[in-house]
């Protein structure tokens, strides 16, 4: 895998799990301004997603998919916390580990794409800066 696609490949998984935890946990929220947050963050998802993808087909990559166990387990987790403790805090709580998580898997193309043009490094930087901005606003609702 280039490094280009690896970059790519972890925006894509970023926006791809930050929009299934977000569709998944949103049921449970009870608080109208976290409400509005998550559909914030949803919107961005889906622009991270467009333009991802439209980069990776002009570049003919594929990218590596969300393992299936992978989206199983977030799936499983989110659904038995949820279930023990629906609270404002929980759910945040959940979304900064979510979103930490999506974090590090970008740190880490990022650290290992030596050959990756400025311009995508620019954009994963960007995107970065995006997630700690999210984070952020999150802290208000632990």
């Amino acid at each position: 895998m280039t490094d280009q696609e690896k970059i790519l490949t972890a925006i894509r998984q970023n926006a791809e799990m930050g929009t299934a935890s977000i569709r998944q946990i949103f049921p449970a929220v009870n608080n109208s301004a976290l409400k509005n947050e998550l559909r914030h963050q949803l919107a961005e998802y889906s622009d991270q997603m467009n333009t991802v993808n439209r980069q990776m087909n002009n570049l003919h990559l594929k990218g590596k998919p969300i393992s299936p166990m992978a989206r199983a387990m977030s799936a499983i987790g989110i659904k038995m916390k949820t279930a023990a403790d629906n609270s404002t805090g929980n759910i945040a709580k959940m979304l900064v580990q979510g979103t930490n998580m999506g974090i590090i898997e970008i740190n880490k193309a990022l650290n290992h794409a030596e050959t990756a043009s400025d311009k995508l490094v620019k954009q994963a930087k960007d995107l970065l800066n995006k997630e700690q901005h999210y984070l952020d606003r999150l802290k208000a609702y632990l």
